[in-house]
Parts: C-alpha cells; structure tokens; sequence
C-alpha cells in the first residue's frame, strides 16, 4: 500500500479512489470526482473514465485513443486550485486543477477548469475549459487537427504546451 493517493490525498490509493474505482463508494463531491478520474487516467482505468463522463458527453467511439493517451504519458501529480458549488447537496460544481505529466520526456500541464453535474444520484464529469488568461485564441479539442497547422492531433503536438 503506498502511503498516498495518486490524487494527492494522505489515503492510501485503495482507500482513496481505488475504494471508488470499485464502486465501494460513490464520489460525495465534484472534487472528489475529479480526483478519482485524474487517479483513473493513472491507473489507465478506462471503464471508469468513461463511465464518469456525463451521458450527453460520453466519448465512447474515443475510449482506445484516451486509454492510449494515458498509457504514453508518465503521470506526475495533481493540484487542485479551486472548486465553486460541487457539495453534496449541490447538483453541479466547477474544479480548477493542474495535472502535471511527462510525455516524450517533456514536463506539461493540462490546467482546466472542469464542470460536473449530478446525473442519477451520481456526480459525473461534463466538460473542461482551459483558463481564458492562458490563451489568446479558442484552443481545439485535444482529438481535433492541431491549430499549429502540422497535420498532427493536438493532444500529440501543441496540447498542454506554453
């Protein structure tokens, strides 16, 4: 047992979000989620990363491209910035975060601000905006053409660089 989560906390990764993984327990809270998915993406837990997306949003058709995103990369750590709403009575909530990774070597940083809702009972996760003070111009999709113009995804080329 390692003596802290992937996601940061000072739990133990299966009494943490691995407890979540399982279904032992549900997330009580947005960030909760988004620290069992970052932990998930870690772990390349793939089922449970789509099963947490919301219904209307669920990347199905793009489940192998994320497992293979997530295995290609070396996980570093997350950093939650902040959360508005997302509580357990709440029905949605926003959390800001950093995940740090290395991919072919080079240290990057997704920093998103992510929406959840409740569907079912269940927080589920919505979307993601990149922080508008970090870009100049709207950013694609991380599975849409690279907007450097190389022909490449932007999640392989220009994705989570500055």
């Amino acid at each position: 047992m390692s003596l802290s989560c992937y996601c940061g906390k000072p739990f133990s990764y299966e009494e943490c979000c691995g407890a979540i993984h399982l279904g032992e327990r549900n997330a009580l809270r947005a960030e909760d989620l988004m620290r069992s998915r970052y932990s998930a993406f870690v772990c390349a837990d793939i089922d449970y990363i789509i099963q947490t997306y919301a219904e209307r949003t669920r990347p199905v058709q793009e489940a192998e491209e994320i497992l293979n995103w997530a295995k290609s990369v070396e996980w570093q750590r997350l950093e939650i910035l902040g959360s508005r709403d997302g509580k357990k009575e709440d029905n949605q909530g926003f959390v800001e975060f950093k995940a740090y990774y290395k991919e072919d070597g080079i240290e990057q940083c997704l920093h998103e601000n992510s929406y959840f809702e409740k569907e079912n009972g269940k927080w589920v996760y919505v979307s993601g905006e990149y922080p508008k003070e970090e870009i100049n111009e709207k950013l694609p999709n991380r599975n849409d053409p690279c907007h450097c113009g190389s022909g490449k995804k932007f999640k392989k080329c220009c994705f989570g660089k500055k």
